[in-house]
């Protein structure tokens, strides 16, 4: 089984409960999109690094609107 890097970029505010598990920042609908947005990724990110504001980021589907985001990275088994 090997180990493949998989990059996605999702709003900043989710990058302590995808990191850390730490949801006190967060409310209900946030740590809900951002438990789809894992999901769709394959893996809990790991890693993550400034992408700066963009309208159009990876996690759309769960959060349709613009935000500052990260570029997350994630280990996943192939």
């Amino acid at each position: 089984m090997a180990l493949h890097t998989v990059t996605a970029t999702a709003p900043s505010a989710w990058a302590s409960y995808l990191i850390n598990g730490d949801s006190s920042g967060i409310d209900a609908d946030d740590i809900s999109a951002a438990d789809s947005f894992a999901d769709w990724l394959g893996a809990r990110p790991c890693d993550c690094e400034d992408a700066g504001f963009l309208r159009y980021h990876s996690a759309a589907q769960f959060m349709p609107l613009g935000a500052d985001c990260q570029l997350y990275t994630a280990l996943v088994a192939r």
